[in-house]
């Protein structure tokens, strides 16, 4: 019987935006009864090494090679090899797509040395969200190895079957649930127990929001588990046991953070490593299957830090080993996690690192004008999350604006809400401005634009700072509490992001619903956040609603004037971040607004 199909709606609209003739491979998970669920593809070179059986390790465990897409009429010189490698399933999978249009989209099954064409199920992401989560787990593990690949190789080999000789006990995170290669050691949980189960008994392990009591905490909506990941993530800490001895298995466990690979010889370097890893889980998943998903997650990211190591060896010709560090993704195209291992010794901007990004961003088809996977990119998961980090992405939930056979056109991106009164700043009466450009700043960090620490955002004294240095203000003016408009704006955002900026005139706000098509196109082509001041008023526009038949249109708009606690509910249920009419802007006012450009980075 063949299996059931499903394809992520992510991975339909990427399969989409392949416009050249190419063909690559397809990734998914089999789960249930033999349902085949696609969630990813990669393109293949059609010179040099294959890159499929590599780019598998970036996937999460249980995202596996189940077989090919083919765009346009490109030959079958794939076919064969790609459907030889595939082991999840007896049945590997054929889709053939034309350029730029799901129109036409087929599906088929290798079935006995032919092709069966099959129909195909669209799973929508609050399906995805609902039916699987992540697990992610993290341990310390270190080899000793000399300077040359084979010896590397071999002593990497060596841990990997270390890892998988059965000694290894799981603990989910906060609770007395342990898992080892018997299964689950709890009273509750048994080996036919289920994820779900786990997650309903836990209601606390994955809250919908994390209510934070102090003065300076903040409330998290779920959205922000992972910054626009709307999967449940379970946290898993990974021990070694003292004995194999079934009688000595009662006893707790003690931490497995160094698992080593001993040998004495001279010229041998030590290499730590801290692995961080990830598998997605059926929530269907008996708990009898997690223990050998770990285990393959945990080899997963070994076998990215070796060939990271590896490549460290040919390129290099020094007598020492970088620490390798992985860095989990989640482009908001795919609907999954994606991990890379990157080096500690090298930074961002040196060539090959660039290259190895456009590479990956070309296998991934993804474009290289805005970057994906620099370390700024990565996730944010809400246990990482400093208790003085604002609110993220607080449009997320907000109720339909109410125009008409409007199209929304909104912030492409994470961003932190940034208003009066917060980081201890009184600045409730001038400041609005100044947290508009927070808000901003904030956006290109966390797109990858910028440093990954929150403090490249600037305070109100390094604005203010920077506007003198500039001399576009006096010395009087630092550590004022003197207003900015959306020039000062669009002059900080150039000289401390080197981000360009578009200023829009307008004689008053009634005219505002005249240049909706041009923040429409703003958003679908730029996607950062727009500050508007206007009088001594500044906000964030962060998206229109626009119906083009009939002019009506409403503004998303983020209000910085807010001195409350960040509580999302009042925060949306007031309005501070609402959708606003054309009347909401003063018709005596005329306003400048300030367009943030993106700049071409990978």
């Amino acid at each position: 019987m063949l299996p059931k199909l499903k394809v992520s709606i992510f991975l339909l609209k990427r399969l989409e935006r392949v416009k050249l003739q190419c063909s690559g491979c397809l990734y998914g998970i089999v789960y249930g009864e033999g349902t085949l669920l696609l969630l990813s593809f990669n393109i293949e070179p059609t010179i040099g090494k294959r890159s499929y059986e590599q780019i598998e390790h970036n996937f999460p465990a249980e995202i596996d090679l189940c077989g090919l897409v083919k765009f346009g009429d490109c030959a079958d010189g794939l076919l064969s090899e790609v459907l030889s490698s595939v082991d999840i399933t007896d049945n590997p999978i054929v889709l053939q797509c034309q350029l730029g249009t799901l129109v036409g989209l087929r599906a088929s099954f290798f079935v006995h040395g032919k092709l069966e064409e099959v129909p195909y199920e669209v799973m929508e992401a609050p399906q995805l969200y609902n039916d699987f989560c992540f697990a992610r787990l993290k341990c310390g593990l270190n080899i000793k190895t000399s300077w040359t690949k084979e010896d590397l190789m071999q002593e990497m080999h060596v841990l990997r079957k270390n890892v998988a000789d059965g000694g290894l006990v799981f603990n989910i995170q906060n609770t007395k649930v342990y898992v080892n290669c018997s299964g689950p050691q709890s009273k509750n949980i048994s080996n036919e127990s289920l994820i779900e189960h786990l997650l309903q008994a836990l209601p606390n392990l994955i809250p919908n929001d994390i209510q934070r009591d102090s003065n300076s905490m903040v409330r998290v909506s779920q959205q922000s588990i992972a910054l626009g990941c709307g999967y449940d993530v379970i946290n898993i800490d990974v021990f070694r046991c003292r004995t194999r001895d079934p009688v000595a298995r009662d006893a707790p466990p003690h931490p497995s953070l160094n698992i080593c690979i001993k040998n004495e010889e001279q010229g041998k370097v030590v290499v730590p490593m801290e692995v961080d890893t990830m598998a997605i889980l059926c929530k269907k998943t008996k708990f009898c299957r997690l223990y050998d998903i770990l285990i393959e997650s945990i080899c997963r990211a070994l076998r990215l830090f070796e060939q990271s190591l590896t490549e460290s060896l040919l390129e290099n010709d020094t007598n020492r080993l970088p620490v390798p560090r992985s860095y989990h993704f989640y482009p908001h195209e795919f609907g999954h996690f994606l991990t890379c291992c990157y080096l500690d010794n090298c930074s961002d901007d040196e060539p090959h690192m660039q290259e190895k990004r456009k590479q990956l961003h070309r296998q991934l088809a993804l474009p290289v004008t805005r970057p994906y996977f620099r370390r700024a990119n990565q996730c944010r998961f809400n246990y990482d999350i400093s208790i003085w980090t604002p609110l993220m992405n607080p449009h997320i939930g907000l109720r339909p604006s109410g125009v008409a056979d409007g199209k929304k056109y909104l912030v492409n991106g994470n961003y932190y809400y940034y208003h009066y009164l917060q980081q201890q700043v009184l600045d409730k009466g001038w400041g609005c401005a100044y947290r508009s450009i927070q808000t901003i700043c904030s956006w290109f960090m966390l797109q990858g634009y910028t440093t990954t620490n929150i403090t490249a955002v600037p305070t109100h004294l390094e604005i203010q700072q920077y506007l003198h240095k500039i001399n576009d203000k006096a010395f009087s003016f630092v550590g004022s509490t003197q207003w900015i408009g959306s020039t000062e704006v669009s002059m900080c955002l150039q000289g401390l992001l080197n981000v360009e900026s578009k200023i829009v005139h307008v004689a008053s706000g009634t005219d505002l619903g005249t240049i909706a098509p041009e923040l429409a196109t703003h958003f679908q082509t730029q996607g950062t956040p727009v500050m508007i001041g206007g009088g001594v008023l500044a906000h964030t526009i962060i998206g229109v609603d626009f119906c083009v038949q009939t002019g009506d249109v409403k503004f998303l708009i983020l209000d910085p004037h807010y001195v409350g606690t960040d509580d999302l509910a009042i925060i949306q249920g007031k309005g501070w971040c609402g959708w606003k009419n054309v009347d909401f802007w003063d018709k005596k006012s005329y306003y400048n607004i300030c367009l943030p450009q993106r700049p071409i980075l990978y």
